[in-house]
């Protein structure tokens, strides 16, 4: 801030003359000046500070003036005439009033789609009372050279730290099994949790019925709300008995303690059946509760203060040590700790964790999304606000020459503004609870809402109101009160006739309606994409069974080869699409992470894997039991030339490689296929039967085999199905991706038309007496129609130029986002995009062309 010897900083004294009477402000700055001399030596920004210090200190109340521009008038009837005047204005424009409010509410309800998003993505398992003391153990990894969190940990551990730190209150270790649940006529296939007593203590699931005590009886089970109407109906089961076949003669009677109550909406931890962890030596027969080299999903603690976990985590080093002893392939470089407050969110980088994180592409999609609907809206409604403001240039007029300066005309077009901005945010808010969220739930598969008692969503909504109603009403409000009285009422005004800033505002909205419909456009493509893909094997007239153990594979197995339509069967400890397991193979004093599929002789040739190099195994072939099929990323990964003959050792034993097989995906498309290897399983291993059938055959071969287990095992569910529909919620989440981008799409499209709508109006109405006059002097309605079109062909082709290239590089961002193997985008795709979009323009041209060809020529010449 600059001063003189003679002068005060410019800012002091347009201060002062703002808020001080008149009369006495020449005696205060000349007392400020008295203090020049004593301040010469001082630097500038001292001098500042000082000033204001003393300006600041000479505001008495005597001194100030009295707010005569706000006393002399009562503002509430001010206001009250600014909403009486828009809400006759809206009255008298029906049409635009409705293509403002509607852009406006279109966009609104969107950000409360991911309002609603964001608040139940932030609240899943937030509920539980002990959610900043409960932690999760994690244990972290370096694989391949890159380093993994797990949500696995040791199955010691937790009980060991639980003896160790005093800090600790609680323990509890989570293991979860599939079993046979039967209660009277009621039999399925279901997932049990086992888990310590102290589960329902740590987490907050209340119950309905019973106590949560009884958890710890070994011979008691809770259940869900759902689970308990499934077998028991409405009724209270609590003292009844439901028995859980684990296997072949194992099987135990639980008695029912307690049902919990219906879970929150925003959950991800939960339970169908609730037992006592001991019960896992029943599920799994080799369950040592002491073997470091076995793993439990989950190892959760509770601590006094969350201040002490990290004195805990610096102690961890002896239990690291416990584990890497037994288990080198797979040795633990640290221990964490996550929060359960924030377990959801930070799921995602965890592997293998009891919670998951499916919204972290949401998090980013849909902000931009929303951001992108709310531009094009508000953009639309500068244009239109432009336009209607034509029809009140006299009403400004008048009220300049009555006094109005442009200040209070600024206020009064923002207050106009805010109220209709008001109204499209209730007719928002009803698009998103009845349309827009009730849509975007099922496509997300969760129960989205909005609870409109809840002082945040008001809080947002007020944000929304005044963000929305002064980013869009600003440029009006001030392009409108710049105009003089004089020129408004010689007819002097030529109004939108140079206003470029309206036509940038058209350009950035064709380009992000160019985004957006061309993400619509790839997206569909890439629907088709994937839906054609190969899967690198030949799932169709393929079908599969899970089988409890190799007694009951035999017998499946002897019975389906009797069936003509059979054409061979193979055994599989995993099965493709269903699971794989991981394991970790050496080679050169390397190691590294691969997937691995153990099966008999057929498999193979059984699901149509395409050999590429070597050979497939061979029936009782004993060397075969120590030789392996890899796929072709395996050996790409690992640069391998020759790979037939290689030696690759697995648990300090020596496997060859035999063949090579085709990449193929064990996953869905959205996963990038992994390093995998293939070997020989033991009959004992056999958890699977696969069956290839003939061509034509596949309905009655699947029914054979229901009827063929239900004969044989009887209480037994049947549980399988054709191998196509492995991945059938796969496709449909596809579907549900492809209407999101259309209707998207759709939106951006319908806004950009109707911001054009309003660029197109504004210069049809400023330029209706020019036509008429063209017209009379026998210009044709092709003439007319050039004379329009030309002036936005140069503004839309820039921004197709500079939409075209951005729209390749961000679709191509979103798409490698979402598929690990998507369909290239092409220039054609691109092309049409750009076609859809050109069409809706070209509509909307044609309809002020055919209104400017439609009007009487006198009334056209009376236009003022």
């Amino acid at each position: 801030m600059k001063s003189t010897k003679n002068q005060l900083p410019q800012s002091i004294e347009k201060f002062l003359s703002w808020v001080c009477k008149d009369d006495l402000l020449e005696e205060i700055l000349g007392d400020l000046q008295e203090y020049q001399e004593e301040l010469t030596d001082k630097p500038n920004w001292k001098k500042w500070i000082f000033y204001w210090f003393q300006a600041i200190h000479f505001l008495r109340p005597f001194a100030l003036k009295k707010v005569a521009s706000y006393s002399s008038y009562n503002r509430i009837p001010m206001f009250k005439n600014y909403y009486k005047t828009s809400f006759r204005s809206l009255m008298r424009n029906p049409l635009s009033s409705f293509i403002n409010i509607f852009g406006l509410s279109v966009a609104i309800g969107i950000c409360l789609v991911v309002y609603a998003f964001f608040e139940y993505d932030y609240s899943v398992d937030r509920f539980h009372k002990n959610k900043d003391e409960v932690y999760l153990i994690t244990s972290h990894t370096n694989r391949d050279g890159t380093d993994q969190q797990f949500g696995l940990t040791p199955t010691p551990l937790g009980e060991m730290m639980h003896n160790d730190f005093s800090q600790i209150e609680k323990m509890c270790r989570i293991e979860d099994g599939n079993v046979v649940m039967k209660h009277g006529d009621n039999v399925f296939h279901e997932q049990v949790r086992f888990a310590d007593h102290e589960f329902l203590e740590m987490f907050t699931f209340p119950l309905k019925w019973g106590t949560a005590g009884s958890l710890s009886d070994v011979s008691s089970i809770i259940l869900s709300e759902e689970m308990s109407i499934k077998y028991f109906g409405e009724t209270n089961p609590v003292g009844k008995d439901i028995l859980m076949i684990f296997g072949e003669n194992r099987s135990k009677a639980f008695k029912v303690v307690g049902v919990s109550e219906a879970f929150p909406e925003a959950h991800i931890i939960d339970f169908d059946f609730l037992v006592n962890f001991e019960n896992f030596k029943l599920s799994d027969t080799s369950f040592d509760l002491n073997d470091w080299s076995t793993f439990v999903n989950a190892t959760l603690i509770q601590v006094d203060n969350p201040t002490q976990i990290n004195s805990i985590k610096q102690r961890m080093v002896k239990y690291k040590a416990l584990q890497n002893e037994v288990e080198k392939d797979w040795a633990i470089s640290s221990f964490d700790f996550v929060q359960l407050h924030d377990l959801h969110l930070k799921s995602g980088k965890i592997k293998d964790d009891i919670s998951y994180d499916a919204s972290a592409e949401g998090r980013i999609a849909l902000p931009i999304i929303a951001l992108f609907m709310l531009a094009l809206a508000c953009f639309n409604y500068i244009n239109m606000a432009v336009v209607s403001a034509a029809k009140r240039l006299r009403e400004i007029g008048v009220r300049k020459v009555m006094g109005a300066y442009k200040r209070l005309i600024v206020i009064q077009f923002l207050t106009e503004n805010i109220l209709v901005t008001l109204f499209a945010l209730v007719m928002g808010i009803f698009l998103a609870v009845t349309i827009f969220i009730p849509w975007f739930s099922g496509i997300a598969d969760r129960a989205l809402g909005l609870q409109l008692l809840d002082g945040n969503l008001w809080i947002f909504s007020l944000l929304l109101l005044l963000f929305t109603g002064i980013v869009s009403g600003l440029y009006p409000a001030f392009y409108i009160s710049r105009f003089e009285a004089v020129t408004i009422f010689k007819g002097s005004v030529k109004f939108g006739k140079k206003n470029s800033l309206t036509k940038i505002l058209l350009g950035t909205q064709l380009v992000l309606a160019c985004i957006s419909v061309t993400g619509g456009v790839v997206f569909t493509q890439n629907t088709i994409y994937q839906s054609t893909r190969s899967w690198g094997y030949a799932p169709t007239d393929a079908l599969y069974m899970e089988v409890p153990n190799y007694a009951a594979y035999e017998q499946m197995k002897t019975v389906m080869f009797q069936n003509p339509n059979v054409l061979s069967l193979s055994g599989s400890s995993q099965h493709l699409g269903k699971s794989l397991t991981t394991t970790m193979v050496h080679l050169a004093n390397q190691q590294y992470e691969v997937e691995q599929l153990s099966a008999d002789a057929h498999y193979l040739q059984t699901m149509g894997l395409q050999l590429k190099q070597g050979r497939f195994f061979k029936e009782n072939y004993e060397s075969d039991k120590q030789a392996i099929v890899v796929n072709e990323l395996l050996v790409k990964n690992l640069v391998l030339k020759q790979p037939i003959g290689q030696l690759f050792e697995i648990d300090s034993i020596k496997y060859e490689v035999i063949g090579v097989v085709q990449d193929f995906h064990n996953y869905s498309f959205y996963t990038p296929v992994k390093p995998t290897i293939i070997k020989v399983a033991s009959e004992e291993e056999y958890q699977y039967l696969s069956i290839k059938m003939r061509k034509g055959t596949e309905k009655n071969t699947f029914q054979a085999a229901q009827t063929e287990w239900s004969k044989l095992f009887p209480e037994i569910p049947f549980q399988g199905g054709y191998q196509e529909d492995v991945w059938g919620d796969y496709f449909e989440s596809l579907a549900d991706m492809e209407s999101f981008n259309k209707a998207i799409a759709f939106i951006a499209v319908l806004l950009a038309s109707l911001g054009l709508y309003g660029l197109v109006t504004l210069d049809v109405a400023g330029r209706m007496r020019e036509f008429s006059i063209r017209k009379t002097l026998g210009a044709k309605v092709k003439n007319i129609a050039a004379n329009i079109t030309q002036q936005y062909l140069l503004l839309t082709v820039i921004a197709f130029i500079i939409g075209m290239p951005l729209s390749f590089f961000l679709v191509q961002a979103e798409l490698a986002l979402v598929f690990a193997y998507a369909k290239p985008i092409s220039y054609l795709d691109l092309t049409l995009s750009v076609v859809i979009l050109l069409i809706s323009l070209l509509a909307v041209i044609f309809i002020q062309i055919r209104k400017v060809s439609k009007t009487n020529l006198v009334e056209g010449l009376k236009v003022e």
